[in-house]
C-alpha cells in the first residue's frame, strides 16, 4: 500500500483498532475489538439493523457479553465504532482493488466501475446500507451516522483524486462524475431483485463507462444547475 493510501486510511481507523503498544495485552485488546467489529458487520449484513443486538454480536463474535462491554460499554459506543469500521473497511478494500488495476484497465476499460459494482456486494457495503437507511428514521443513530458519513465522503473523494490521476485537476468534474457513479450503481444494486434483469444492469454499467470516458475526455459535459420549480401558482 502506498504512503498516500495509508494516510487516507489512518484518518478513518477506528479508535483502539491498531495495537497501542508492543505488549501482549495491547495486541489482545486490539484483536478482540476487531473480532467484535467484524461480528457486528456480519450481523448488520445478514440480519439488518433492527435485529442486530449487542447479545447477537457477542454470540457471533464468540465472546461473552461482559467481555464485549469491557471494550464497548454501551450500544451507542459500539455502533459508533462499527460505523467507523464499516467506512474504514470499505475504503481499504476499494483503494486496494483500484490500485491493483493496470493502467489499461483503469484508463481505457474503466474497470473502476467494475470495482465499485463489486464493492456493492460486499458485506461492508450491506452493513453501511443498513445503517444509512435506519438513520433516516432513528434520530439517535442519525446523530452518530451522519457526521461520520460526511467525514468518510470527504476522505474517500480525496482518495479518488489520488487513484484516478487521469482526471486531472478538475475537481468539480470528478465530484459530479462520482455522484453519477454512486447514483447509478446504488440504484441498480437496490433494485436488483425487483428488476431481476442482470443483462440490463450490465448494459447500464457499460453505458456508465462510456459516458465517463466522454466526460473525462471533454466530449460531454454536465449541464449547469437549474433553479428548482416554483411551488404553487
Amino acid at each position: 500500500m502506498s504512503h498516500a493510501a495509508a494516510q487516507a486510511l489512518a484518518k478513518l481507523e477506528p479508535e483502539g483498532l491498531a495495537p497501542e503498544g508492543p505488549g501482549w495485552q495491547q495486541r489482545k485488546s486490539s484483536q478482540t475489538r476487531t473480532q467484535i467489529l467484524e461480528a457486528a458487520i456480519d450481523c448488520l449484513a445478514e440480519y439488518g439493523y433492527a435485529r442486530t443486538t449487542t447479545q447477537l454480536i457477542a454470540q457471533v463474535a464468540e465472546i461473552s457479553r461482559g467481555a464485549m462491554l469491557h471494550h464497548y460499554a454501551t450500544k451507542q459506543d459500539l455502533i459508533a465504532a462499527v460505523i467507523d469500521y464499516a467506512f474504514y473497511k470499505r475504503l481499504e478494500n476499494y483503494s486496494r482493488r483500484v490500485r491493483e488495476l493496470t493502467e489499461v484497465q483503469r484508463m481505457t476499460e474503466f474497470a473502476g466501475v467494475d470495482v465499485s459494482w463489486e464493492m456493492c456486494g460486499s458485506r461492508e457495503y450491506r452493513a453501511y446500507l443498513e445503517l444509512a437507511i435506519a438513520s433516516q428514521t432513528d434520530a439517535e443513530l442519525s446523530a452518530l451516522f451522519t457526521p461520520k458519513a460526511h467525514r468518510y465522503d470527504r476522505v474517500w473523494r480525496d482518495e479518488i483524486v489520488k487513484v484516478f490521476p487521469e482526471w486531472g485537476a478538475n475537481r468539480e468534474l470528478l465530484d459530479l462524475s462520482v455522484d453519477y457513479v454512486i447514483a447509478l450503481l446504488e440504484g441498480l444494486w437496490l433494485n436488483r431483485d425487483v428488476w431481476n434483469a442482470p443483462e440490463r444492469s450490465a448494459r447500464l454499467r457499460n453505458w456508465l463507462k462510456l459516458t465517463l470516458q466522454m466526460l473525462r475526455d471533454g466530449q460531454l459535459s454536465f449541464p449547469p444547475a437549474t433553479p428548482p420549480l416554483a411551488q404553487g401558482g
